[in-house]
């Protein structure tokens, strides 16, 4: 079982580096932005960013990865630094992702609240495994505990950002973006795949196959994955 899950968590790491999306994507047009205005000023970091943004966009399509991801990227780069340079504020750059992060907080939340965690939401995405194996009593509340982990990640970081935005600190808010990105996601996504893995097991519910067929307990349970 513990070599399973930690097959399932390198695989599941190895996606934030390798992939149509990475880690990396998010985290250079920002740092690049705030180093560039620090230097140069508002108008040639936005220019950079951008610029960065294209870059990244035009490596993946080069590589053969999925144009939409691209297309997404620049557009978000270009919404953000338009942001900045329509209001003057260097901080307006991070002002979708601060948005984006309450968001997911709220949604996350909501999810909670009506017995369709968020986490059953994405691994259903992933995995395809049937719906209404996710709301099972003896299967949800794993998914549930990890949302409530990914709750408080989202709130943090969308608090955090908020405050840094108000007092107007554009170099601390790209350091908290980076540090609550690969160096918070890398540990936060071993612990909730331990937590809710380890939860799904105590809980004693059937694997997929055992729901499918209509087994009745005792289950043998020990699904692979989460």
């Amino acid at each position: 079982m513990t070599s399973t899950l930690n097959d399932d968590i390198r695989d599941e790491i190895r996606s934030l580096f390798v992939g149509d999306r990475t880690l990396g994507d998010s985290f250079a047009p920002p740092l690049l932005f705030v180093l560039v205005n620090a230097i140069w000023g508002l108008g040639p970091a936005a220019a950079v960013a951008i610029a960065a943004g294209a870059g990244v966009a035009a490596w993946r399509v080069r590589k053969g990865q999925q144009v939409v991801y691209a297309i997404a990227g620049i557009g978000a780069v270009g919404f953000a630094a338009f942001l900045a340079l329509r209001s003057g504020r260097a901080e307006s750059y991070f002002l979708p992702g601060i948005l984006s992060a309450l968001g997911w907080a709220a949604a996350t939340l909501l999810s909670i609240l009506i017995r369709r965690p968020l986490a059953s939401w994405s691994s259903w995405a992933y995995r395809r495994w049937p719906l209404d194996w996710y709301w099972r009593n003896d299967v949800r509340p794993a998914y549930t505990a990890v949302s409530w982990i990914w709750f408080g990640y989202f709130l943090l970081r969308g608090l955090g950002s908020g405050w840094l935005y108000l007092v107007e600190q554009p170099e601390a808010l790209a350091v908290f973006k980076t540090i609550t990105s690969w160096p918070t996601i890398l540990p936060l996504l071993i612990v909730s795949y331990k937590v809710g893995v380890r939860r799904r097991e105590a809980l004693g519910g059937p694997n997929v196959e055992e729901h499918l067929s209509g087994a009745e307990p005792p289950y043998a349970g020990n699904q692979r994955g989460f």
